[in-house]
């Protein structure tokens, strides 16, 4: 049985509340990260309409799933190793910069010691950790841990799909852009939420054979994007100038629709395909109803 704190009290048909599982009363913004709130959990429902029928995720448990996608954010509060986990400022690092990306941790701070690593972001490893912790949850048959990571997974799945999530230029402060970070995850996608709803691609997830360069490809994908949304943003800052208003925004999305939804399918994809990649390896457990 699944823990009571965990539950979706009301007994609803997963397609009734997909996409209204996420309109939630949203934190300041100063608390949020991520693709925000509503943004984190679009893509989990996203995600959860692309698993297949023999895991039999119930519709309330990938309710449960959605709603508790957020809760990494919620725990930066109070647990001070958290914050590292939702990014990586992967151009940071000088063989990124030379077209070569270091996947192992413990490399890394060979290289340039731990504490830069935490500073920097931890995020491929915190995800390549949850996925782990899911496997091992699903060979438990551990409904209550299965949740959990899978919210969790959830989550930092989201991150890395986020261009800012994935460079030393997180939030524009290196090129007079500060506040960029909100405007776009938060602010932009709550304006457009509704096209972004109508996007999504019913794509079936897929195994993922080697899950440290899965996570780590499409954190580079990522990074890909940040001199588009970055200028982006310029573009729409100067014909307003400098005014976030109506218009902003409306300039803002026209420069990154296609960005912002390629990202946002293209995290749910990834999340579906390893949280089916978790249950193949843990031996594709049947869980009672």
């Amino acid at each position: 049985m699944l823990n009571p704190k965990f539950l979706i009290v009301r007994k609803i048909k997963l397609k009734k509340i997909i996409f209204t599982a996420f309109l939630t009363i949203i934190l300041p913004s100063s608390l949020i990260f991520g693709w925000g709130d509503k943004g984190h959990k679009l893509i989990s429902a996203f995600a959860m309409r692309q698993l297949p029928a023999q895991m039999k995720f119930s519709d309330e448990f990938k309710a449960a799933i959605i709603a508790h996608s957020v809760d990494p954010d919620n725990r930066k509060r109070d647990d001070k190793t958290e914050g590292p986990k939702h990014f990586i400022d992967i151009d940071y690092y000088k063989e990124f910069s030379d077209g070569m990306v270091i996947m192992s941790r413990d490399t890394l701070i060979k290289l340039y010691g731990e504490q830069v690593v935490i500073k920097e972001g931890i995020l491929p490893w915190a995800t390549e950790l949850t996925y782990f912790n899911l496997m091992n949850a699903f060979k438990q048959k551990d409904k209550d841990k299965v949740l959990l990571y899978s919210s969790d997974l959830a989550h930092y799945v989201a991150d890395g799909h986020q261009p800012l999530h994935a460079t030393i230029n997180y939030n524009g402060q290196l090129t007079d852009q500060k506040g960029v970070h909100a405007r776009y995850e938060i602010d932009m996608i709550d304006n457009y939420l509704f096209v972004i709803e109508k996007s999504a691609d019913d794509q079936s997830p897929y195994y993922v054979n080697s899950i440290p360069s899965f996570i780590f490809d499409y954190i580079v994908g990522s990074n890909s994007y940040v001199e588009m949304l970055l200028s982006a943003d310029k573009f729409a800052s100067k014909k307003t100038d400098g005014k976030y208003d109506k218009e902003y925004y409306r300039l803002l999305w026209f420069k990154t629709k296609y960005m912002t939804i390629t990202s946002i399918n293209s995290a749910a994809l990834s999340l579906s395909s390893l949280i089916y990649s978790a249950w193949v390896d843990a031996g594709k457990p049947v869980f009672e109803n």
